[in-house]
């Protein structure tokens, strides 16, 4: 928009550049500009057209520039209404009840979050147990890498398992949470058990 109105007035310039030149022509007696004046729309033209020159070259793809700029920002319970665990081996947890998506990069289908660009970013777990007999131990993972762990030992009814971290990753990173064997969690309608994210800036 702004290269259109620019453009415009450089075209604007011109024609009265051009008026003047013609009407100089057409004799002394019906000089309408002076020469002092066809000099002052010679150095306007010529600014109009560096002003088109310095934002055809500022200006961003539009793609390039929306890849920069996108909001990257999730939160997701686990939709689940009762336990789930113990099990066998460590086992990724699903989170498939949406609160927030913002960007698409999480994914309630597999439970794991992919970084659509390069980035410091933030991320957040809670989750419950509610079991007197079983731990409540839970991992962050990038790729392939534990992060943290953070495990609840059996006392009382109720426990939480509560961690965040921030991270630099690089597009198609992965980040999720697993359950650690022999563990169990538990949630309802409630949305006790959440992860959540967010892009903090792109790098």
């Amino acid at each position: 928009m702004r290269v259109s109105v620019v453009l415009l007035l450089l075209c604007l310039s011109s024609v009265h550049l051009h008026r003047a030149v013609d009407q100089l022509v057409v004799g002394d007696e019906q000089t309408e500009f002076t020469q002092s004046q066809i000099e002052e729309l010679k150095k306007q033209d010529a600014g109009l057209e560096d002003s088109v020159d310095s934002t055809e070259l500022s200006a961003e793809e539009p793609g390039e520039e929306n890849s920069y700029t996108a909001k990257v920002a999730f939160s997701y319970a686990s939709g689940l209404y009762g336990n789930f665990g113990p099990h066998s081996s460590d086992v990724t947890v699903v989170f498939r009840k949406k609160i927030t998506d913002v960007g698409k990069a999480f994914s309630p289908i597999t439970g794991v979050f992919t970084a659509p660009r390069r980035g410091v970013y933030y991320f957040r777990f809670s989750l419950l147990g509610h079991s007197s007999s079983h731990r409540l131990a839970v991992c962050l993972y990038k790729n392939e890498k534990k992060i943290l762990d953070v495990t609840k030992y059996p006392k009382g009814q109720y426990k939480y398992a509560i961690g965040g971290v921030t991270l630099l990753l690089w597009k198609g990173d992965h980040v999720y949470i697993k359950l650690r064997r022999r563990s169990q969690l538990y949630d309802n309608s409630d949305n006790h058990c959440t992860f959540s994210g967010f892009l903090l800036f792109p790098m």
